[in-house]
């Protein structure tokens, strides 16, 4: 190869982008089993078929970019994953959600094992009982802000309004509500029913009823008070791992919470936003996906570390340099004035990755090796 072509691949690789531009270039995280799959990710371009994207294959910050439906072809997967696999193609919209509800249908079979199928069960119960607990909750803020002399109410409480009287006497004391805005009272329950609904993946937003977005986002901020303690006794190279860490997620961490107090402003003050519920609605999905986005990608993160804490300072941080090279980036559409913080973050990782013994492809054989390396790659 020429000088020229050397300086013409060198600058190349300088002046890649360090973060994807959208969410939908970056891919839903799928929850696969088989090693090589730890941090792969899901999208489906605009007119275009189902891709999985592999980061960080042969110690390079590059993705693999393979079509979705050959990746059996390719890899070795283990019998969950080829199920997962087959139950994703279904998939008509790409979100965390969706893919969180195509892996539990997969994990309750108990082909990942049974800690996988017993967290997905949970899954499954919450999925069916938060709604109604949540309309309780929306039930009672409403009341109290818009008919709070509605004679009876003030002895409304959880157990009470969970009954057939307690809810007979919820719908009388919105009526005088619905009356202002010309409905009747059983359309604001409607209402209220349908923001219930949307709130059941995130819970209510002062956390006293848990979706599993905000059992994630709880989860997430315990991972920066613990790492942030532990870094403290380590050495500058895994001192540096825990500290980005605990930097990245504590960055997701807020993106999310953002969302979450958007959503809040929603609920302290409830006349307008049942006055214009269809608009209201809207928002409230939106805020929940956005939430679930910016949360995407550290469930993994979080449950290997918990595996790695109990064991010892060694094992600790094989954990941490396991996945450090790998965490979740946040788009440029979502990191604001944070773009450095993350850019860094990449940077560090690719350097991680040049130098780690602890890659995903490092029990990889040369004939899978060579079948990937037919397929394109993108620098993030």
């Amino acid at each position: 190869m020429s000088t020229s072509s050397v300086d013409g691949e060198h600058n190349k690789k300088r002046n890649a982008p360090l973060l994807p531009e959208t969410f939908e270039q970056r891919g839903v995280y799928i929850p696969f089993t088989t090693p090589i799959l730890a941090y792969a990710r899901l999208r489906r371009p605009i007119g275009g078929s189902l891709e999985i994207l592999i980061p960080g294959l042969a110690g390079g910050s590059e993705t693999y970019v393979i079509p979705y439906k050959v990746l059996p072809e390719v890899l070795n997967l283990f019998v969950h994953d080829r199920a997962l696999h087959e139950e994703l193609l279904h998939l008509r919209k790409i979100s965390p959600s969706q893919v969180r509800q195509s892996a539990n249908l997969v994990a309750m079979t108990g082909l990942g094992g049974p800690a996988l199928a017993k967290r997905a069960k949970q899954e499954k119960k919450a999925e069916l009982e938060l709604p109604a607990i949540i309309l309780f909750s929306l039930i009672r803020s409403a009341i109290s802000q818009l008919a709070p002399s509605h004679p009876g109410v003030s002895e409304l409480d959880e157990k009470k309004i969970a009954t057939p009287e307690g809810l007979k006497l919820a719908r009388d004391a919105l009526g005088g509500y619905a009356q202002t805005i010309g409905e009747r009272g059983d359309k604001i329950y409607g209402r209220l029913e349908r923001w219930a609904n949307a709130l059941s993946p995130s819970g209510t937003s002062d956390g006293a009823v848990k979706g599993p977005l905000m059992t994630l986002l709880v989860a997430l901020e315990d991972l920066t008070v613990d790492l942030s303690k532990w870094l403290i006794q380590e050495p500058p190279d895994t001192a540096e791992m825990a500290q980005r860490t605990v930097t990245a997620a504590r960055a997701a961490a807020q993106r999310a919470r953002d969302h979450l107090n958007a959503i809040a402003g929603l609920e302290e003050n409830m006349a307008e936003p049942l006055r214009d519920f269809d608009e209201t609605e809207t928002k409230v999905i939106s805020h929940v996906e956005r939430m679930a986005l910016m949360l995407d990608g550290w469930q993994r993160v979080i449950d290997l570390w918990e595996i790695g804490r109990s064991g010892d300072r060694f094992f600790q941080r094989d954990t941490l340099e396991s996945f450090a090279q790998y965490l979740p980036i946040l788009p440029l559409e979502a990191v604001g004035e944070n773009a450095e913080l993350w850019e860094n973050l990449r940077k560090s990782q690719n350097r991680w990755s040049r130098n780690s013994e602890h890659r995903i492809d490092s029990g990889m054989d040369q004939e899978t090796r060579a079948k990937l390396s037919s397929f394109r790659k993108e620098p993030v």
